[in-house]
C-alpha cells in the first residue's frame, strides 16, 4: 500500500538556503507531502545571533502551511518510554501543529516579548549537558576495527563497520540503551523499562543508535583528536542526531547537511531513508513520488 502523504523532516540548512518566497514548501504541499518540523529546528533558527532567521523562516513556511506537522522533541519521548515501558507512538503534536499553523497564517512576524530569555534558558538546557564528557568517554573505548581510526567517514570500510555497530540489536540494547537507562535512574527518573521489550518502534531504540554513532565517530577520530575537539562542534553533532533520531518515524529528510551529518545518516540508515537536497520543483516532485511508491 502506498503512502499518499509522506512525511519529510526539514532541517535548518534546508530552510536557511531557501529563497524568501518558500516555493519548495508550496511544491511539497501540492505533491501531498507533510512538512515535519522538530523542536531542534525551531531552536536552531531562534538561537542564532541573526534575529531575522526565525521570522524569515516563518514567512517561507507560509507557502506550505497546510502541510506542516510539528513533532515532539526526542528527549521527552524516550523519557516517557523509560517510565512507562511502552513505545511513545506517533510523535505528532497536534496542539503545537495547529498553534503554529495559525500563527503562520495570521501573524508570521510574531515573536514572544521574552524571546531572548526563553532562548537563553534553552541554550543552558541543551548545551549544558555532558556531550563533551560523553564523546571523550567513548574515545577511551575500544572497537575491534582499527581500520576506522583516522579515516574519512565515507570510506566504504568505515560505513560498513559503523552501520554494523549502530544497527546491531545486541549492541543497541546493551550497552547503548542499558547505559542510558542507568544514567536516567541515577538522575532520579522513575525507570520501568525492560530492555527485552524494546525494538525499533521505540524512540529510545534510535536514541541508543545515536549514542553508538557518537561512539563510532569518537573511534574514527581517535583519542588524541577528541582531546581538542570543540564543544560547539559536539553540540552541532548532537543537533544533527536529533534530526536523525526523528527520521526513524518519517519517510525522508530535506537537508544540505554537513559532512558529519552525511556520515551519521549513512551509518544509521544506509539507503533506507532518502534525502532531498534540491529546491527544483521537478526534483521535489520526483522525490515525493518515489517516497509514495516505496512506502508500504
Amino acid at each position: 500500500m502506498s503512502n499518499s502523504n509522506p512525511r519529510i523532516i526539514i532541517d535548518a540548512s534546508y530552510i536557511r538556503k531557501m529563497s524568501s518566497n518558500g516555493a519548495p514548501f508550496r511544491t511539497l504541499c501540492e505533491q501531498g507531502a507533510r512538512i515535519v518540523l522538530i523542536d531542534t529546528l525551531v531552536f536552531e533558527l531562534c538561537s542564532t545571533s541573526n534575529r531575522a532567521q526565525w521570522p524569515a523562516s516563518i514567512n517561507k513556511l507560509k507557502a506550505g502551511v497546510n502541510a506542516i506537522e510539528v513533532w515532539q522533541h526526542v528527549s521527552p519521548m524516550f523519557r516517557f518510554e523509560l517510565a512507562q515501558n511502552r513505545p511513545y507512538g506517533d510523535p505528532l503534536d497536534k496542539e503545537r501543529t495547529e498553534r503554529l499553523r495559525d500563527m503562520i497564517a495570521n501573524n508570521p512576524q510574531y515573536q514572544p516579548s521574552d524571546m531572548r530569555t526563553l532562548i537563553e534558558d534553552n541554550i543552558k538546557e541543551r548545551e549544558g549537558y555532558g556531550i563533551v564528557e560523553l564523546f571523550q568517554n567513548f574515545a577511551n573505548w575500544e572497537l575491534p576495527a582499527d581500520e576506522i581510526k583516522h579515516k574519512a567517514g565515507d570510506d566504504d570500510k568505515v560505513i560498513d563497520f559503523c552501520h554494523y555497530v549502530v544497527n546491531n540489536p545486541d549492541i543497541i540494547r546493551s550497552p547503548a540503551i542499558g547505559n542510558l537507562r542507568q544514567s536516567m535512574k541515577t538522575d532520579g527518573l522513575d525507570v520501568s523499562l525492560n530492555l527485552d521489550d524494546v525494538d525499533d518502534s521505540w524512540v529510545i531504540w534510535h536514541e541508543g543508535k545515536s549514542h553508538l554513532v557518537l561512539l563510532c565517530e569518537s573511534q574514527r577520530r581517535g583519542a588524541d583528536a577528541m582531546k581538542n575537539i570543540s564543544k560547539k562542534r559536539l553540540i552541532n553533532a548532537k543537533h544533527d542526531l536529533d534530526y536523525l533520531i526523528s527520521l526513524a518515524f518519517a519517510d525522508g529528510i530535506a537537508s544540505f547537511e554537513t559532512k558529519e551529518m552525511y556520515y551519521f545518516w549513512k551509518w544509521m540508515y544506509g539507503d533506507t531513508k532518502p534525502r532531498l537536497d534540491s529546491f527544483d520543483p521537478d526534483e521535489i516532485a520526483r522525490f515525493v513520488n518515489d517516497l509514495k511508491r516505496s512506502s508500504t
